[in-house]
């Protein structure tokens, strides 16, 4: 009997330990057949994506940014395999397509890359404009704000916004707040794809500029990594008391801000994260904002002028919408 009990018991470690490191591995070619064909056969294949962890809270994402020139619409296909109860593996797969302003077929890489991918555990995998990036790789192909800005001292701006991810997405995210029901669009731009970054690299991700053009007009340039630049224009009029120049910021203040501990402490886990710089009431202002699902909570600091950070809490945080709200603050954007 002792006996039997002993080999059930390591039968159970065996099993734990099992459940503990595995997860089936899929080939990102085939999961990129899974994608209707004739989504494939109409759209332009513009970036993938590949992270995994291991453990209980383990889990494996494969993600496609597809890109139709003719409807221009951005499409993000996303399969997840992660363990239910953490123990058995499932896969979960979901998908969101909205309208873009921008053309992203400069970006389009050949299906055939997808074979670069290795599936490795506890890693990211980027590929992007005919590449495959890891790991730390990654972070370093962004454009910085610095970069962005160089000689740009007299440019009128409206708006610089940088934007990461933690994951390819678009548009925004919907939130659930107590008994105000759901919220939508608050974070997110119209039609930008959204591409993976760390959050512990708060200065370097897609990078927008919304520049004061002529009679009122705003354009839309976003920065994306090697050197390419896309632009727009914006469907509403620059507002002239909330323009400014590079001269009245004190940037350099504020980068430093950007990259302290502090912000960055506190950023972590998030899945999406923003860093504007606006004129408000006469004053230009420097804001960040994030939100974290396994925290619940959507945060919003002003680093600049000093202030404190704004806390909301929401009861789930779920998938992206194309959707905005009217009242939304940044409907500004294209």
């Amino acid at each position: 009997m002792k006996r039997a009990l002993t080999v059930l018991s390591l039968l159970l470690l065996s099993l734990l330990l099992f459940s503990y490191f595995y997860l089936p591995s899929e080939s990102m070619s085939n999961l990129y057949h899974r994608i209707p064909a004739q989504v494939r056969e109409n759209s332009q294949l513009v970036a993938a994506y590949y992270y995994s962890q291991t453990g209980f809270d383990g889990f494996r994402e494969y993600q496609f940014a597809l890109y139709d020139p003719e409807n221009k619409t951005l499409s993000i296909y996303t399969f997840k395999t992660y363990k239910l109860l953490k123990i058995w593996p499932r896969m979960k797969k979901s998908k969101i397509t909205c309208k873009t302003p921008f053309n992203y077929s400069v970006l389009a890489t050949s299906q055939e890359k997808l074979k670069d991918f290795k599936n490795c555990d506890n890693c990211r995998e980027l590929l992007y404009k005919s590449r495959v990036y890891r790991n730390e790789e990654i972070e370093s192909i962004y454009p910085s704000i610095k970069e962005v800005i160089e000689g740009k001292e007299n440019t009128t701006y409206v708006n610089l916004v940088l934007v990461k991810d933690s994951e390819i997405s678009t548009g925004g995210i919907k939130e659930r707040v107590g008994d105000m029901g759901i919220i939508l669009g608050r974070f997110g731009y119209r039609g930008l794809l959204h591409l993976p970054s760390s959050m512990s690299v708060p200065e370097r991700s897609v990078i927008l500029e919304f520049i004061a053009g002529e009679n009122g007009t705003i354009r839309v340039i976003a920065h994306y990594p090697g050197n390419v630049t896309l632009s727009t224009t914006a469907k509403v009029k620059a507002p002239g008391n909330k323009t400014w120049t590079l001269e009245e910021v004190p940037l350099k203040d504020i980068v430093q801000k950007l990259k302290s501990e502090e912000l960055v402490s506190n950023i972590k886990g998030s899945i999406r994260f923003e860093f504007s710089i606006t004129r408000e009431d006469g004053r230009i202002e420097a804001w960040t904002a994030w939100v974290n699902p396994a925290k619940g909570v959507e945060e919003i600091w002003r680093i600049y002028p000093q202030g404190k950070i704004k806390r909301t809490e929401f009861s789930i945080s779920w998938e992206y919408s194309c959707q905005w709200l009217e009242t939304d603050s940044l409907k500004k954007l294209p």
